[in-house]
């Protein structure tokens, strides 16, 4: 089964798994790297929870959190709304697979990936369906695993991209910046 489809995604939120959440580190990288949003679109793929779509929307930006399973939107949707009420938009979306037309803005100024790169089946596609989202000037956001960070024993240590998967990632933009936080790396990449 391929891991990008519903039908491998759906029962596992379904069934209540939730992921590491953006720490407050991770957040200052991000606000960082993305500068504030002055109400320019953001776009972010696999939203799970909602949280980095939450830091994006914090942050200014006018932001659209998809994922392909329905439970994780609805998660998304029943977490704590900011204090204002304020929410970033919630949209199933195949990203992978699906029309890109669908989304609310044809261009985005960031376009993110926590925790999703590496469940990616087809890589070079994928990014190839990012650029065409990508505004000028814009910047991909994508924190991921990378591989040989944890210790031999732990069960999740597969859970990291190669070497070969992060110059796949990062092949082909003007500027790559990278920061580490233990076992996951942040890139901002520009075209």
């Amino acid at each position: 089964m391929t891991t990008t489809t519903a039908a491998y995604w759906e029962p596992v939120w379904a069934g209540g798994r939730r992921y590491r959440q953006v720490t407050d580190t991770e957040a200052i990288l991000l606000a960082d790297h993305v500068g504030p949003g002055h109400g320019r679109p953001a776009l972010d793929i696999g939203t799970g929870d909602g949280a980095l779509a939450r830091h994006l929307h914090r942050l200014g930006y006018r932001t659209t959190g998809i994922d392909v399973a329905p439970s994780a939107i609805a998660a998304a949707r029943d977490s704590e709304a900011d204090q204002h009420g304020d929410e970033p938009t919630w949209r199933v979306v195949d990203f992978a697979r699906g029309d890109l037309r669908s989304l609310p803005d044809p261009a985005y100024a960031v376009v993110a990936c926590r925790l999703v790169y590496r469940w990616m089946d087809d890589k070079p596609a994928f990014l190839d369906r990012v650029r065409q989202l990508l505004a000028p000037g814009g910047t991909f956001w994508v924190v991921t695993e990378i591989a040989g960070r944890r210790d031999a024993g732990d069960p999740r240590q597969h859970l990291g991209i190669s070497s070969a998967e992060a110059e796949i990632l990062t092949a082909g933009w003007s500027v790559v910046r990278t920061a580490d936080l233990d076992v996951l790396r942040c890139y901002a990449l520009r075209p």
